[in-house]
């Protein structure tokens, strides 16, 4: 999908079964039947939406001693901060009171069931209106004629087609303006806790982009493109862009994925928990025509995103291709495309307190940590609205009521509830420290997340391994059970030797030299940056010896590298060095080694050995923890002459699920009238080694050890 086949041309392929992309007219169509008017009437309560799906009643607990329902987290909060546990609510005994309402026809009521499962009905998507973003074209008025309840919170084109997309005349349609009483915030706070469910139940998500709009034309080649698919008769059939037509539709792309709705909080969250979606945007007509919509898949803008994603922006050096690179960054930075390009979205239901989740054979769960973190990313008008988002998403029991918060109070929540519920990516986060409330400073053990915490953490279907047990902690301090490492004045802790530095420098000069005059072979600006601490870590790398290297970045990386040889790509070219010689000339013999070699290098020392704040100043080591070569660990840590320090690992992390989410403790004494009190001066994620066999030394663990702040 999206792939780049060529210097000027790129595949754009869509499953041909069924209408993917589709101008609508909607010319002759009445708008206003006083037969037919729509009625906002009560259908039941939230609780029927539990039918046939995993709803948010107490969980099956894992034995005895691993209880992770929504009780025992609320349970675990309430000691930690009374604060936090009085801004829950159980979604479990407020199902049966919150009322679930739908958009009707009046004709269809009495066709409606009154008991069990609701009816079929179409979920809305969009962004409120606000004077703060201007509809593209669209007419503004709404339908009073057929709104007897109620006004539609969309422009009138929008809701003809909206009402176009039922399947009978008695399927109902929810919104939230209009579905829930606005001037009830319990029933409000109440409701938002139950749209994972409301999302995942409808038969159809639509929805509206109405900020932007294309004219006729535009709209035409998209369809096109489909049309060309379809004729193929294959479930994947490819349309090959050539480049005079392919800067067209990346300009159209970018122009869809320019819309409001894209960078929204509640958007993104109604995508992630839905399961079938339709987006509508309107096409510029003369003001003598009729008005279209047009009506694409998730699938068809999915194609659309890896067209862009593939695109030669540096193709042509001009402004015109400047800015259409400058608007793809947008996107990515924004954080969007990764989630556009799951057609399916990524669904409800995880098992942090649901009624069917199987807890004795699948102790998986979706991190409440990640999740807001990836919600940084996108607007909210309240900013407590992203724990409510983010307790929907990962398929919590429990249902926020509190105040508005700043993201910073949120994350701390979140923290709370995340170690609670036995996230393992808690420990993990190795950013700044939060703040305690009505504390200026940070607390040393929860810290916010970093996107490379969540490297490896993933079990299956996107979900992280729960801890095997919570341990005890408050908001200032965790009791948790620690391997001994080393400690800065030992011998076994190494920084790179002066050989190995020397060797490394010409290594990494040399790719710089070369990206500078080979036009084939490019460095990213990352490669480039922090040279000296690049150059130590490619050191301490190489002391470490080849085949350690190899063997590491297979057990990390072996979707990556499956069938690439870097001990033997090391020997090549390292062998000029060892001889005197220059830089080796890339040959096309080399090339694709080359390449991987130094790909692999810069994802070694961003991603895996990266410090936890670059004004720490800290730098490489590594690290024997047992007799083997392949015992050899690579990490990063404070400057060996300063303050004391102890490299120490949670037990809880060395699960064999946890590969590349180990961690390294830097540990200060925190008093030394208390032993086994510490505080963290940082963490470090590790490279190499195999953490597990130090449980076997009993010589090592330093059982109930207090981290505090």
């Amino acid at each position: 999908m999206g792939e780049f086949t060529g210097v000027d041309r790129y595949t754009f392929h869509v499953s041909a079964e069924g209408n993917h992309c589709v101008l609508r007219e909607l010319e002759g169509r009445k708008i206003n039947n006083d037969e037919a008017q729509e009625q906002v009437i009560v259908v039941g309560s939230l609780q029927t939406l539990n039918f046939g799906a995993a709803g948010p009643m107490a969980a099956i607990p894992v034995s005895a001693d691993h209880d992770f329902t929504a009780l025992n987290v609320y349970t675990r909060i309430q000691p930690v901060s009374l604060a936090f546990a009085r801004d829950f609510g159980f979604k479990k005994d407020v199902a049966a009171e919150a009322p679930f309402r739908l958009i009707h026809q009046t004709p269809a009521l009495e066709d409606l069931p009154r008991h069990g499962r609701p009816p079929s009905f179409i979920a809305l998507s969009y962004c409120w209106h606000n004077p703060q973003w201007a509809l593209d074209g669209h007419p503004v008025d709404t339908l009073p004629a057929r709104a007897v309840n109620f006004s539609w919170p969309i422009s009138k084109w929008m809701v003809q087609s909206l009402l176009l997309e039922r399947i009978s005349a008695n399927e109902g349609i929810w919104i939230d303006q209009c579905c829930i009483n606005q001037d009830d915030p319990l029933e409000k706070a109440r409701t938002i806790g139950f749209m994972n469910l409301i999302y995942e139940q409808a038969r159809l998500v639509v929805v509206v982009l109405e900020d932007v709009m294309i004219d006729a034309a535009d709209g035409a080649l998209l369809e096109t493109l489909m049309q060309k698919c379809s004729s193929q008769g294959s479930p994947e059939a490819n349309v090959l862009l050539e480049s005079a037509s392919v800067h067209h539709v990346v300009r159209l792309a970018l122009k869809i994925f320019s819309a409001r709705w894209f960078t929204r909080a509640w958007c993104n969250h109604e995508l992630l928990v839905s399961r079938n979606h339709i987006f509508l945007m309107g096409v510029s007509t003369a003001p003598e025509d009729s008005p279209r919509i047009l009506r694409m898949t998730l699938l068809f803008l999915s194609s659309l995103i890896l067209v862009c994603s593939s695109y030669d922006y540096t193709g042509a050096k001009d402004l015109y291709h400047s800015e259409l690179m400058e608007q793809y960054q947008k996107l990515r930075q924004r954080g969007f495309l990764h989630i556009v390009l799951n057609p399916f979205g990524l669904g409800a239901g995880y098992n942090l307190g649901n009624q069917d989740s199987d807890y004795s054979t699948v102790p998986y769960m979706k991190s409440p940590v990640e999740t807001l973190r990836n919600l940084s990313k996108f607007g909210a008008t309240v900013a407590a609205d992203k724990v409510a988002i983010a307790l929907n998403i990962v398929g919590c029991g429990l249902y926020y009521s509190g105040p508005d918060r700043t993201e910073h109070d949120c994350g701390l929540l979140l923290s709370v509830v995340a170690l609670a519920a036995g996230d393992p990516t808690v420990l993990c986060c190795s950013g700044p420290g939060y703040n305690l409330p009505g504390d200026q400073q940070p607390t040393s053990w929860i810290q916010q997340p970093r996107q490379l915490d969540f490297a490896g953490v993933a079990g299956r279907k996107g979900t992280h391994r729960r801890l095997d047990y919570v341990p005890a902690f408050t908001l200032d301090q965790v009791e948790l059970d620690l391997i001994y490492l080393a400690s800065n004045t030992d011998s076994t802790l190494r920084r790179a030797s002066e050989p190995f530095i020397a060797k490394a420098q010409w290594f990494i000069d040399g790719c710089m030299d070369m990206s500078k005059t080979d036009a084939m072979f490019q460095l990213g600006a990352s490669f480039i940056q922090a040279r000296a601490t690049k150059i130590e870590v490619v050191a301490c790398a190489l002391e470490c010896g080849p085949r350690w290297i190899d063997e590491a970045a297979r057990a990390k990386t072996s979707a990556d590298y499956p069938n690439f040889d870097l001990e033997e790509a090391i020997r090549v070219f390292f062998s000029g060095y060892e001889k005197g010689h220059s830089f080796p000339a890339l040959t096309e013999q080399h090339r694709d080694s080359y390449e991987q070699l130094t790909d692999f290098l810069e994802t070694l020392t961003l991603d895996y050995v990266s410090p936890l704040d670059n004004t720490l100043n800290w730098t490489p080591a590594w690290l024997s923890i047992g007799p083997m070569d392949m015992d050899r660990i690579l990490f990063m840590c404070p400057p060996l002459q300063a303050q004391p320090f102890t490299a120490m690992t949670p037990t809880l992390l060395l699960h064999k699920e946890y590969t590349d989410c180990k961690r390294l403790f830097l540990l200060s004494p925190f008093d030394a009238a208390a032993p086994d009190t510490w505080t963290v001066l940082g963490k470090s994620l590790v490279f190499g080694g195999d953490l597990d066999v130090l449980t076997l030394e009993s010589s090592r663990l330093r059982k109930g050890q207090l981290i505090k702040g």
